[in-house]
């Protein structure tokens, strides 16, 4: 596995920083959420993150106007459908592979309607179930960029959930940056979701409003902020595209969940957990709290993938494979497998360990056709072979020093502040080219962005918000070597 697992110490131990992150009093919290909004005051308004009249204040974390899941609903945090085995969370679970060559709607329903028959996807009608298609949205990127899921997929799945019956469906997704109306008005446009929504008469959610939700399962961590229509759901369809990831190497069904979390509070998740190995057992977590709650399938899009610098800068890459499950674990395997990265990808080895997925690729249910492996290119910031044994060197200071980092390509950079905006840890800041060092000397923007290397944490958000693409991921050359 490429990535740091973390300590190994027992399960109290390891909850221990959520535990005081949350706790009443210490102000990290509110700190660091009116901190992301660019703002100094320990209060953030509902407009940075959508909720009407909700605020975060630094008494004890409670919130006005955000009820608490556990406290506000009554409802419990286990299987809504109470099933005796959450075939969500199965490791036997079959996984429908088909391959379809473009996007033609036709085809990718008739691999629906056959993943469905194969797999036994729903057990009866839709009729009457509140259904919430949570398309991989991550940023304002046209459907041939392959940053983010093709309209065609979400029209077919559209189709294919009508004709089971489904009359309440909804497209939600919370993309980087600030969560509100305004911006979800752009992503939903820029996508081709809009123009989905009004062909096929379904509803894209504007509700920004989320709750406190607990998750008794978690191993690192237990308490998350979900976007209310993925709670209120009785159907989570996981419709996620295949890309390579700068920071947890793959992104599929598991890290799109990561989508369910509203706005700039994923900058806090990034803060919390700067070590690549905690950020993935945190999204498995997240993933397995969603999965447990009601019906839930995985729809993965690799008909066209990304590879390289994903999940927004890479090149798109066609592999004419779609992925069907209701477990996104056992799911996330086959799609490691696929692009030739079995057991390097740590959110797929941390569920193996937990029992709810497979140990290997050898243990999953491929149903359908043959799975047959792809090498992608992967990011610049996955670590490889000769890095990988400086982690534990002088309590990991040479390692620091021989990361991939992220720098600006000023001289195609506009100013537009968003990196400074998305970064966790405010180690952006906008200043004059004067004032920047050599490099930025050749910028057209009045002000330019400048990373703080010392305290950057290496989660490249700042290179995957980045509109125009200018942000570049940089190795040593040692590393190159190394590597």
């Amino acid at each position: 596995m490429e990535y740091n697992g973390g300590s190994n110490g027992d399960k109290g131990e390891r909850l221990s920083a959520d535990a005081e992150f949350r706790g009443a009093g210490d102000g990290k919290r509110d700190g660091l959420l009116a901190g992301a909004a660019g703002s100094d005051e320990k209060r953030l308004s509902a407009d940075a993150i959508g909720g009407k009249g909700a605020s975060i204040g630094a008494e004890g974390g409670k919130r006005d106007g955000i009820s608490s899941d556990a406290a506000g609903s009554g409802e419990k945090n286990g299987a809504r459908g109470g099933r005796k085995i959450n075939r969500s969370t199965y490791a036997g679970e079959p996984v429908s592979v088909k391959h379809v060559d473009d996007y033609d709607r036709a085809k990718i329903l008739r691999a629906l309607t056959a993943a469905d028959a194969e797999c036994g996807i729903f057990e009866g009608t839709l009729s009457g179930k509140k259904i919430v298609i949570k398309p991989n949205l991550v940023a304002k990127r046209s459907p041939e960029s392959a940053a983010t899921a093709h309209p065609a997929v979400v029209a077919a799945v559209i189709e294919w959930l009508r004709a089971r019956g489904a009359d309440n469906i909804t497209l939600a997704e919370s993309p980087g940056g600030v969560y509100n109306a305004a911006r979800l008005r752009g992503i939903y446009a820029a996508t081709g979701m809009q123009a989905l929504a009004d062909e096929y008469g379904v509803k894209l959610n504007y509700d920004c409003t989320f709750r406190e939700t607990t998750a008794p399962d978690g191993t690192r961590c237990r308490l998350f902020d979900i976007i209310a229509p993925i709670l209120d759901a009785d159907v989570i369809i996981d419709v996620c595209k295949l890309k390579t990831h700068a920071l947890t190497g793959m992104s599929a069904a598991v890290k799109n969940m990561f989508g369910t979390i509203p706005g700039i509070v994923k900058f806090e998740m990034h803060s919390r957990y700067p070590d690549y190995g905690n950020f993935a057992e945190m999204l498995v977590d997240l993933c397995q709290l969603l999965a447990d709650r009601c019906e839930f399938v995985s729809v993965t899009d690799g008909i066209v993938a990304m590879e390289g610098n994903g999940p927004t800068a890479g090149d798109p890459r066609p592999l004419g494979v779609m992925l069907v499950s209701r477990n996104p674990f056992v799911s996330d395997a086959a799609a490691a497998h696929l692009i030739g990265r079995d057991k390097k990808i740590a959110t797929v080895e941390f569920a193996a360990g937990r029992g709810i997925s497979p140990e290997s690729f050898d243990g999953v249910n491929v149903v359908g056709e043959k799975l047959e492996p792809v090498e992608l290119a992967m990011p610049d910031s996955v670590e490889k072979n000769g890095i990988e044994i400086m982690r534990n060197l002088f309590g990991g200071k040479i390692y620091d020093m021989f990361r991939p980092y992220p720098v600006i390509g000023y001289a195609d950079c506009v100013g537009c502040g968003e990196c400074a905006a998305s970064c966790p840890q405010h180690t952006i800041t906008m200043t004059p080219p004067s004032e920047a060092g050599f490099a930025a000397r050749r910028a057209s923007a009045h002000r330019v962005p400048v990373i703080d290397r010392e305290s950057c944490i290496r989660c490249f958000c700042c290179q995957e918000l980045c509109p125009h693409g200018v942000v570049k991921i940089k190795k040593n050359p040692i590393t190159r070597i190394l590597s």
